[in-house]
Parts: structure tokens; C-alpha cells; sequence
């Protein structure tokens, strides 16, 4: 018993000495990491590795949006072709072809591609110069995707009709209260310039009253578009004169 009592004191005496011992560290609240700072102000815990995939990472996501400008390219030169426009019905499906074009377009604009050099790349058809047709075709394409921008059909429901070369609701702007839609249509009569029914550069989208397919009168931005076409070679110097 006595043995016991000793031992019982020896602990005691153990615990006494480690309960004046130094209080454990408290770490600091906010760990000093050198100062290095992430993109959204915080301290950056990453790690060499962690670092090298986001890298990686990074790099796959620009690879991403190459590819799709890629895929968005390809299918615009096809769209394009002459040869494939040569063969079409027109007015009815030059009519499609803009608002798969328009399609194609907002994919690459979604990319993060500058639109712009798209179609002037396009328009140059792997030669150092866009003919007057081509260049004239890039321009006006330009103005056409700037204008359904502008009409809010480049969102998704919007590239979903045009992916089905059907004309968009008009959802947004313009104080649109009657979900209109964006019609493609001929700048001029196709009837009544037939040389120019298969380009692309006398298509337009359009989101007001469509003219009456009966009138055979031109509207002051109809000849002044037509003078541009003559001033160019793209028209016959007399397109007018009978009109």
C-alpha cells in the first residue's frame, strides 16, 4: 500500500512539471505566404505542381476555343463556296445560308475570335487579295452579324434557329413587345438582278415590315446599294436605268 502511495505521488509531481511547461504555439491567423497574391486577392496556397496544371489547364482551354474557331472557319469556307452557292435555289435557300453563316459566325465571335479577320481570311480564299466580290461579301456579312447582335438572336435560343437555318425570335431590343422575327431577305430583288441572286453580299437580316414581293420599286437604300455594286464591277454600269 505504501508502495502505491509513492507511485501515485511520482505522477503527480510529472503532471505538475508538464502543466508549467511552455503553452503550445498558436499559429497566426493569417499565414504569411511571401506576399504571393492570386488573381482574386487571396493568399495563393498553390504549390510548383499545382501551378503546372493549372498552366495545363489553361493551355486546354485555349486550345478549346482554337479548336472551335477552327471548326467555326472550316465551316464558313464551306458555306461560302461559290460553287456550293452556285447550286443553290435562290432566293429560298440563299435566304438558309445566311442564317447558317450568322450560326457559324456567332460560334467563332463565341470563341473569342475577332469576327472581322474571320471573314476577311474567308473572303481572301487563300490568295493575298479578296476580289471585289469576296470583299464585298465580308463587308456586308459583317454588317449582317452586327446587326443580329444588335437584335439579341446571337444567344442560344437565337443559335439554335439559326443552326436549323430558320429565322430567329427577336427577344430583346428595338422595344420588341410582339417576339418578331429576323427574316433574311434579298437587298435587291433577286427577279430583277439576277447576276447577283447567287452572292452572298445581297443578303441581309432584317427585322421590319417585309416588302411586298409585288413591288418592283427600289427605296432609296436599295439604289444606293446598287450604285456601290456598280462602282465596284459587281453590277452592270446600266443596272439602273431601267428601273
Amino acid at each position: 500500500m505504501r508502495h502505491l502511495s509513492a507511485l501515485f505521488l511520482f505522477f503527480l509531481f510529472l503532471l505538475l512539471q508538464i502543466s508549467q511547461a511552455n503553452p503550445p504555439v498558436v499559429l497566426p491567423f493569417t499565414p504569411d505566404y511571401d506576399g504571393d497574391y492570386d488573381l482574386f486577392g487571396g493568399e495563393n496556397y498553390m504549390t510548383n505542381d499545382d501551378n503546372l496544371m493549372l498552366e495545363s489547364l489553361t493551355a486546354s482551354h485555349g486550345m478549346s476555343l482554337l479548336k472551335k474557331t477552327q471548326t467555326a472557319m472550316t465551316n464558313l469556307k464551306r458555306l461560302t463556296d461559290p460553287l456550293l452557292l452556285a447550286k443553290l435555289h435562290a432566293p429560298a435557300e440563299m435566304q438558309r445560308q445566311l442564317y447558317l453563316i450568322l450560326y457559324w459566325l456567332g460560334e467563332a465571335d463565341m470563341a473569342n475570335a475577332d469576327v472581322q479577320e474571320v471573314l476577311q481570311e474567308i473572303s481572301r480564299r487563300g490568295q493575298p487579295q479578296a476580289t471585289p466580290a469576296d470583299a464585298t461579301m465580308a463587308e456586308v456579312l459583317l454588317f449582317n452579324f452586327h446587326t443580329a447582335r444588335h437584335l439579341g438572336v446571337l444567344g442560344f435560343p437565337g443559335l439554335v434557329k439559326l443552326a436549323q437555318a430558320l429565322p430567329p425570335i427577336i427577344t430583346e431590343n428595338d422595344n420588341n413587345d410582339q417576339n418578331r422575327l429576323a427574316f433574311s431577305i434579298p437587298i435587291l430583288p433577286a427577279a430583277q438582278f439576277p447576276s447577283i441572286s447567287h452572292q452572298l453580299f445581297n443578303y441581309e437580316i432584317f427585322d421590319g415590315s417585309l416588302p411586298r414581293a409585288s413591288s418592283t420599286a427600289l427605296n432609296s437604300s436599295q439604289i444606293e446599294f446598287a450604285k456601290k455594286l456598280i462602282s465596284r464591277g459587281l453590277l452592270p454600269a446600266d443596272a439602273l436605268k431601267a428601273r
